[in-house]
């Protein structure tokens, strides 16, 4: 049984597919550019159509070295591209496909864990701990500012992928936060949820027209509604 399970997990790592936006040669004359690739084949986007069945010579660009293999041609929808599947590797061949795919893997999970930092910056503690204990829950890694100057040394050093912003703070209040982030090269794409008690019509235009991707009211608010709605606007601001 365990085996079995070994080799199930095998087979879907084999084709778990990887970006891979690479130039590539078919069969050492025609240029076509890679969509992803797995263990087990490559996505290429070409207008050229082939037949089903089709055997070609890819050359793939590594590293240090370019790798040919051949391939043979699952489907091809002509002028968006074709899947091809690896045939006939040698030992050699399938080592650099793998070192390929880890590398591609790294950069996957190391990607996919830089875009879970959130600023939390919120001036009352109690509030602050139960928004980070709920933010910590749906994933996200947080970085925590009790007001807006100690916010913004904490960008100088660090640039998350969204910050969560109470409105009014002691010192520096959110607006004037959020109109210095929009002002500024380095801050202005970070998406900005501002979360306040005041949430009058005027307050909500303020915010959006100050950049804000969001505002949320605080009445009614759970850590963990709010969690759910930065895990929504973080997942629609990467799709733009």
């Amino acid at each position: 049984m365990i085996e079995m399970k070994n080799e199930e997990k095998q087979e879907r790592r084999q084709y778990e597919r990887f970006s891979f936006r690479e130039d590539i040669l078919i069969d050492g004359t025609k240029t076509c550019s890679t969509m992803d690739i797995s263990e087990g084949g490559l996505y290429i986007s070409t207008i050229q159509p082939y037949e089903n069945n089709t055997i070609i010579k890819v050359t793939i660009p590594l590293k240090k070295e370019k790798l040919t293999v051949k391939a043979t041609v699952c489907h091809c929808q002509p002028g968006v591209g074709m899947g091809v599947r690896f045939i006939d590797l040698n030992a050699q061949q399938k080592t650099k496909i793998k070192e390929l795919i880890n590398s591609l893997q790294e950069k996957h999970d190391q990607s996919h864990i830089e875009e879970k930092n959130i600023l939390l910056v919120e001036d009352n503690k109690t509030s602050r701990e139960a928004i980070k204990k709920a933010l910590l829950k749906e994933g996200f890694n947080v970085i925590e500012a009790s007001d807006g100057i100690q916010a913004l040394k904490l960008l100088a050093e660090q640039l998350p992928n969204l910050l969560i912003l109470d409105l009014h703070m002691m010192g520096m209040d959110g607006l004037k936060m959020l109109s210095l982030l929009k002002s500024d090269s380095k801050w202005k794409e970070v998406p900005v949820i501002v979360c306040s008690a005041h949430d009058t019509q005027e307050v909500k235009n303020k915010v959006i027209r100050g950049g804000a991707e969001g505002f949320i009211s605080k009445k009614g608010l759970t850590p963990t509604k709010l969690a759910q709605y930065a895990k929504a606007v973080l997942e629609r601001h990467n799709k733009l």
